[in-house]
């Protein structure tokens, strides 16, 4: 007959006594977490080895046991459970040898290089950054002229109403328009080559 262990001569003593865990945690000052650890044997979640022989010692002086033999219950447990944790991590262990760290940095260097180039590849394809700080969205002014400001990327072109206009050398652009009475659309549009187009509208309405 297999011998128990020490969570459950703990359990049995405990519930023989009639006592619910919830007594027990209040009576001893030990919390009924650790008590259940105890109990279930879950030596893993348990903290250091002193501080569990006091929790042991503890427990079996309130359940009237004898705490030597408990002590030694504990510790054939727990060095069976520690051995068991040890073998398995010993078959588990994979050992780095000189072809595979080779082939694992072949890998991290092609890698890095598909990051590359998809991110060259993104910023060729993808359309350039575009803000336009003037004019405001749906304006309405007296004049029949307009100054437009705004930003882009130094390496795209931009146009103004179909109309390519110089780009400093941050990216910045301004151009003046003339405007008619009524309502203006203006179209301004970044692209790079082979890119996609960025295209921003507004509307002015000249009184």
């Amino acid at each position: 007959m297999k011998e128990e262990t020490l969570g459950q001569v703990f359990k049995r003593y405990r519930e023989e006594a009639r006592l619910r865990i919830e007594q027990v945690e209040k009576d001893i000052k030990i919390s009924q977490r650790m008590l259940q650890a105890i109990e279930n044997d879950k030596y893993d979640i348990l903290p250091e080895d002193l501080y569990v022989r006091n929790i042991i010692k503890t427990y079996a002086d309130y359940l009237s046991l004898d705490y030597n033999k408990l002590l030694n219950l504990y510790q054939e447990n727990r060095g069976e459970i520690t051995g068991n944790v040890i073998k398995e991590q010993k078959k588990t262990r994979v050992y780095i040898t000189p072809q595979i760290f080779r082939y694992i940095v072949i890998g991290l260097v092609i890698l890095a290089l598909a990051i590359y180039l998809g991110f060259q590849i993104n910023n060729i394809f993808i359309a350039p950054k575009l803000e336009v700080y003037q004019p405001d969205k749906n304006i309405t002014i007296l004049q029949n002229f307009i100054e437009v400001k705004g930003f882009t990327e130094k390496e795209a072109r931009v146009f103004i109403n179909d109309k390519e206009i110089y780009i400093g050398s941050k990216g910045e652009f301004k151009a003046t328009l003339d405007l008619q009475k009524g309502l203006n659309t203006i179209k301004i549009s970044a692209s790079k080559k082979h890119s996609k187009e960025n295209i921003i509208y507004r509307e002015v309405l000249v009184q």
